[in-house]
């Protein structure tokens, strides 16, 4: 008989039930028509394109028709709209990132040195089945037939970390600029042997094995011979391009001027980087692109038929993890057209030569940089999105870094149809918060840019395996919520060959999300609330008061796990309260104007005034735009520190600008037309000066709490979600700067709504008593006229009218080592039980009580609250299913099924896999339960608290 410790037979009723219901409702629609629906309707019933898609990860493993559809079917069934393949095998993350253990608490997260893992083992499938060949490609448009049939949007990644392919040859992969160089005296002929360039010795430590090196040798590719006087600096006439004297052997011939010489070979060759030996193309030619796109996308699109193509939506690129070439096949013909004069003579300042001068050096510089910049977006993730739309397809991609340092992100960003980043549940892997949430880039570009959602890889990972409950998953989702994230792609859904084997073959790195997981079967109610948190979040437009600018925003090589732009990180200078967003050059020239008081964008975003960061170099194109914003009334805090000029920029005309404005710093301010710079002024007192009072307050906190906002307005409604990031319960003031509206809240936990009467309004703000328990958080909703202001509590209290005590009778599943039938004397933590069946076990397990209740006053809600559970809970109350309980407080409402006799109460619990895979440890490999190849849990392990453990109390809503 099958294993399925995450199946009951009741269960099975209620999972083909709510296919029925599933299958009855318009939830596959792919128009926009839920934006004619009312906003409430919505929110209970989140439509298709507002839920969640997951990363579909293949294993590189032969697979079958079979597990396909099994895989979709149970996407489908559990409220997912899509999914996109990736396959990347099982993944390199294994014992060496398990000498951590991530401990989570109720006001901290922290690491802690462990060897409960030790003697863990990752094993990899010993069938392979080639990414992107024949076999492969047979069973993806089978996945895309059958996502077609079920209403699923279906996608596929065109490359890993940055689109590395089997393919790829390596004058189609990344480049780098190399070079040699000779000393010579002129005055003579010169007949010499001149040697091809050696790779720089960083280079050379990165490479991997000696095919990678003898590649790079039999691809090197002339660019120029230089020859320039031996002096410091050089001027440009002075520099003799003598490419023409070095023959085809290498033999320089040249009849060198008087004086000394320092002769620099300039070529390039493949950078060699690759992924596990396959290596990445080059990101700055649209040649290496397209010849990517045939070889993998274009190939299967050709095969594909109408029916398959059906649900084939959108194509993925990774985030970069590509390195950072810095050379292209036509790179010189590339840079004269972007920066208007020839890149060759300049060449030695990219070793090292000043020439000219420092200035004229940095201002080349400059445009070298800015050219890497505009290839990567223009020739990788525009190219993308070109031939992606030239055969319907959106393109996806993972632009908004964060290993990216030569790119401007928002200009990625910009080239895809959606704004995608990133985000990580805790582990050792990532300890700081600045490297695990990477999504406000994305955001900001979207906002920016004008594009309406902004996606984000989702509960990524390496290092916990299977160890995470849907409510550790909602604190880290709600702070990537507040980043600006509104659609989640979890990261990951492992596509396993076997129907039967469970928790299975899987991918190591991400947060285990699938048909196998303990807690699949109850997983709806979290997805449900992940989408109507994206949908509430894409109404309308993002609420800012400030826009910095953020020029090109090319990086220095920050290390990616300390990137705090990756999320909401206000400068002191503006403070908490108060929400932004960054533009790049080409937002401020080509899409800000200053309108009716205000900065706008053509798709409606609106700022009141506009910031220089002082980080920022800033360029004489933009400069000149910001004085016509301020002569046309905009505000400017700031000023220019350094500058982004390149060699056709008139610096003079630069510096006169910036004398003219920023002459006399003492003052503080400069006017200039209708508006004014100003500096020597924090950001918040500008604003506070205009008198624009912080968007979102909140007073009363606790020591540890910490509660963030975001906030999105239509043309009628004001949205905003505030939300809780730790366990201690908290009673509050928030404030609201909205001041004619009623205020709503909306749970998205479990979609009710309702109106809050206490509240006053004050100096243009709404002041609202709310309490927030553990990690819990609420959309508060403004769209109405006031029609009901009273002190009536805005929160229920609740009080104890029975604690249900004594014995329970507990039912597990005996195919996972559990008893069928056991009585509980009273509630304990099973991980702590005598009988090892129990303290094993993993699953789901069935409470039974019967216990009788007194009479109650009809206007008084009655509720279950089942105190302390590991992890999730169903409760059914005299054979009605009163639902799925998976947040704190573990609560449900049962005012409608109590009985004055005899209520039968039965209560589903759930844990986690670590406890049964702990167990197998100590067992013979025949004899274990689980079947998988993460065997990180060992006997050494300290068992997770699994179970129902109370107090189980019956609670009534205290009169007014």
């Amino acid at each position: 008989m099958m294993k399925t410790p995450y199946l009951s037979s009741r269960a099975v009723v209620f999972y083909f039930g709510l296919i029925l219901l599933m299958s009855s409702c318009k939830v596959t629609s792919k128009s926009n028509d839920f934006k004619k629906q009312p906003l409430e309707e919505n929110f209970l019933s989140p439509p298709h394109q507002v839920r969640p898609q997951a990363w579909w990860w293949w294993l590189q493993t032969p697979t079958n028709k079979e597990a396909i559809t099994r895989d979709l079917e149970e996407m489908k069934a559990k409220g997912l709209s899509g999914c996109m393949v990736l396959d990347g095998g099982v993944g390199p993350f294994g014992p060496h990132k398990w000498k951590k253990k991530t401990v989570i608490d109720t006001t901290e997260i922290r690491y802690e040195i462990t060897n409960e893992y030790k003697g863990g083992s990752l094993s990899q499938p010993n069938d392979k089945m080639e990414t992107w060949s024949k076999p492969w490609r047979d069973m993806v448009r089978f996945a895309s037939f059958e996502a077609g049939r079920l209403g699923l949007d279906f996608g596929v990644f065109i490359g890993p970390a940055g689109c590395a392919a089997p393919w790829v040859t390596p004058n189609y992969g990344q480049q780098e600029l190399v070079w040699s160089e000779l000393s010579v005296e002129g005055g003579k002929r010169i007949n010499q042997e001149f040697p091809k360039p050696k790779l720089p010795v960083q280079t050379i430590r990165q490479r991997e094995n000696q095919t990678v090196k003898d590649a790079q040798n039999a691809f090197y590719n002339e660019i120029a011979v230089l020859a320039l006087p031996d002096t410091k600096t050089p001027s440009i006439n002075e520099i003799i391009n003598i490419t023409d004297k070095l023959d085809e052997n290498g033999h320089l011939k040249w009849d060198a001027p008087k004086g000394d010489w320092r002769v620099i070979r300039f070529g390039y060759r493949p950078t060699g980087r690759n992924l596990g030996g396959v290596f990445y193309i080059d990101h700055l030619s649209k040649e290496a692109f397209d010849l990517h796109w045939k070889k993998t996308v274009g190939t299967l699109l050709k095969e594909m038929s109408p029916e398959e193509r059906h649900a084939f939506k959108y194509v993925e690129c990774d985030s970069w993890e590509a390195g950072d070439p810095n050379w292209t096949k036509h790179f010189p013909e590339e840079f004269k057209n972007r920066r208007g004069y020839d890149i060759v003579k300049y060449m030695p300042a990219l070793i090292g030569v000043n020439i000219e001068s420092n200035e004229k050096t940095e201002y080349f510089l400059n445009d070298f940089r800015l050219t890497i910049s505009d290839l990567i977006s223009e020739n990788h993730y525009g190219r993308q999105q070109e031939v992606a739309h030239e055969h319907k397809l959106e393109s996806y991609a993972e632009a908004a870094g964060p290993h990216q340092y030569q790119a401007d992100l928002k200009k990625c960003v910009s080239k895809c149809d959606v704004a995608m980043g990133e985000f990580w549940m805790p582990s050792s892997h990532r300890e700081k918060p600045s490297g695990r949430f990477l999504v406000r880039e994305a955001a900001t570009a979207a906002h920016t840019y004008g594009i309406k959602k902004v996606f984000a890889e989702s509960f990524t990972s390496v290092g916990p395996n299977w160890e995470v409950s849907p409510f550790q998953m909602k604190a880290v989702a709600d702070q990537a919520f507040c980043d600006g994230l509104n659609w989640i792609c979890f990261h990951t859904f492992s596509h396993r060959p076997s129907v039967t084997d469970v928790p299975g073959l899987t991918h190591s790195a991400g947060t285990h999300f699938d048909r196998t997981n303990t807690w699949w079967n109850q997983s709806m109610p979290f997805i449900d609330y992940l989408s109507r948190c994206s949908y509430m979040l894409q109404q309308g437009l993002f609420v800012a008061d400030v826009l910095f600018y953020n020029g090109h925003g090319l990086r220095s090589g920050a290390d990616a796990f300390e990137w705090e732009d990756g999320m909401k990180n206000p400068p002191q200078s503006l403070g908490q309260g108060y929400d932004y967003d960054k533009c790049n050059e080409e937002v401020l020239l080509n899409r800000l104007e200053f309108k009716n008081d205000k900065l706008v964008l053509p798709d409606g975003m609106n700022y009141k005034i506009l910031v220089i960061d002082e980080k920022t170099p800033v360029s004489l194109r933009a400069l000149k735009k910001i004085v016509k914003l301020v002569e046309q009334g905009a505000t400017v805090v700031g000023k220019i520190e350094s500058s982004m000029l390149g060699n056709k920029d008139n610096l003079a005309e630069y510096q006169n600008l910036t004398k003219r404005i920023w002459a006399h710093l003492e003052k503080g301010e400069h006017k200039i037309g209708k508006g004014k710079f100003v500096w020597n002024k924090s950001i918040r007192e500008v604003l506070q000066n205009q008198n624009i009072p912080p968007d979102f307050e909140c007073k009363g906190l606790s020591d540890a709490g910490v509660i963030d906002f975001i906030h999105r307005k239509t043309e009628d409604t004001d949205i905003y979600y505030v939300a809780s990031k730790w366990q201690p319960t908290e009673k509050v003031a928030c404030s609201f700067r909205v001041s004619d509206k009623q205020p709503e809240l909306w749970n998205p936990v479990t979609g009710e709504t309702r109106l809050l009467s206490n509240f006053k309004v004050e100096n243009g703000q709404t002041i609202i008593p709310m309490e927030f328990g553990p990690c819990s958080s609420y959309f508060v909703v403004f769209k109405e006229p006031i029609s009901i202001q009273n002190s009536t509590l805005n929160w229920t209290e609740f009080q104890v009218v029975k604690i249900i005590e004594g014995s329970w009778n507990l039912s597990f599943d005996t195919n996972w080592g559990g008893p069928e039938s056991i009585i509980f004397p009273n509630l304990v933590d099973w991980s702590a039980h005598e009988n090892s069946g129990i303290k094993y076990y993993s699953g789901t397990a069935t409470y039974h009580k019967t216990f009788d209740m007194i009479s109650l006053n009809e206007n008084q809600e009655l509720y279950i609250d089942l105190g302390q559970v590991h992890e999730l809970a169903r409760v059914t109350l005299n054979g009605v299913d009163l639902g799925v309980t998976w947040s704190k407080p573990y609560r449900v409402n049962m005012t409608s099924h109590v009985k004055a006799k005899g209520n039968t109460l039965e209560i589903d619990v759930v844990n986690l896999w670590p406890n049964r895979l702990i167990g197998d440890a100590f067992l013979p490999e025949k004899e274990q339960f689980a079947k998988t190849n993460i065997r990180k849990f060992t006997k050494g392990t300290k068992l997770l608290p699994s179970g129902l453990i109370g107090p189980v109390q019956i609670l009534i809503t205290k009169n007014d």
